[in-house]
């Protein structure tokens, strides 16, 4: 009955890719809405953020929709938060990618010492919640000002990060996973490193081809990723309830 109980997605090939799409859109759409708004779009960002979150953990059990509208604004969120801390406050990169790292250490180390697991299949109350959901908009905070650190510091240009944060996000968690490190930390890892590949990714297909991308504009780019994850999302959504229906009558 797992999967009756537990409240977040599992981890599959789907899961990383709408993962990925989801910092996508994160990027695109946090520069599209920073564009129109100004800091207006941070308000109402975490407005809905906070909003979808209390839903969210009203639900008994994992709903795909709910779970990754979540997660989209969570990463809409993440995003602009660590620009406003680079841009508006003046912080640099590199403390906001260090003072994200340290938060996430001491966020997964408190988590761990309450729950004594950091395991992701058992998220089946308010409190183990609550730490999953901090540690989420920690890792897209940390992926937003590490990705940006080393895109600027290296100039990369947006074709060559995307395919460097790619090899990165490949490479090293097989290295993990051949040297046998535990499977929570190969997630959470993998998880960070899907940020700067996923924003690379979206940053490439929106700005201007003067300027190294695609050109597609961000509002274009958010609106046609946004397309293909809700056809990921349905389909995840029409599976789920087979699973669970089955699950129901074993």
């Amino acid at each position: 009955m797992s999967k009756l109980l537990n409240k977040v997605s599992d981890v599959t090939v789907l899961f990383w890719v709408i993962k990925i799409i989801s910092t996508t859109i994160g990027e695109t759409s946090a520069d599209f809405f920073s564009h129109k708004f100004g800091m207006g779009a941070l308000v109402i960002v975490s407005i809905l953020l906070a909003t979808s979150a209390f839903i969210q953990m009203r639900f008994k059990r994992y709903v795909p929709w709910m779970y990754w509208g979540v997660i989209v604004i969570m990463a809409v969120f993440g995003t602009m938060f660590a620009d406003w801390l680079r841009k508006s406050c003046g912080i640099p990169l590199e403390v906001t990618s260090g003072g994200f790292l340290v938060l996430l250490f001491i966020t997964l180390s408190v988590w761990y010492m309450v729950e004594k697991s950091l395991d992701t299949d058992n998220i089946n109350t308010t409190r183990r919640e609550i730490f999953y959901w901090l540690v989420i908009f920690i890792t897209f905070a940390l992926g937003t000002a590490a990705g940006d650190l080393v895109a600027d510091n290296f100039h990369l240009g947006y074709l060559n990060a995307t395919l460097v944060f790619g090899a990165i996000m490949v490479i090293i968690p097989a290295v993990l996973y051949l040297l046998k490190i535990n499977s929570v930390a190969l997630f959470w890892i993998t998880y960070i490193l899907t940020r700067p590949f996923g924003a690379s990714g979206g940053d490439l297909l929106s700005h201007p081809v003067q300027k190294g991308g695609f050109g597609y504009g961000t509002g274009t780019t958010s609106l046609a990723v946004t397309g293909i994850m809700l056809l990921l999302i349905i389909y995840l959504t029409v599976t789920h309830k087979k699973e669970m229906d089955i699950e129901e009558h074993i």
